[in-house]
């Protein structure tokens, strides 16, 4: 049977065929959040107490969805995107840089 595109990524990447339905462990090529659903992934690791980039330049946090801001909350969603790439390292695409899934797959992959 023809493997799908994305068991043929993920085999690659774990360096052995697989099956639909199977729990793999693999690394990655890019993480990307942006400012939509980012700082809630941010506030998760902040509960588990994992606040790091594992890999900072692989790391893309972007400010595009909501830019500029138009409510407060948007804001301080934009602040918590910036204080962590200033902790970790990780990179920031600010408002003004482009949408995330052009730059994306322009700059970082």
């Amino acid at each position: 049977m023809a493997e799908t595109l994305a068991e043929k990524i993920i085999a690659a990447h774990v360096g052995r065929p697989v099956t639909p339905g199977e729990i793999v462990v693999s690394s990655v090529d890019v993480t990307a959040l942006q400012d939509g659903t980012g700082p809630l992934a941010l506030a998760q690791l902040e509960d588990l107490d994992m606040v790091r980039a594992a890999n900072p330049e692989k790391t893309i946090l972007f400010i595009d969805h909501a830019a500029p801001s138009p409510r407060k909350e948007l804001s301080n969603a934009h602040l918590k995107l910036r204080e962590f790439a200033e902790k970790t390292g990780a990179v920031l695409s600010e408002i003004d840089q482009g949408v995330c899934h052009q730059r994306l797959v322009e700059s970082y992959l």
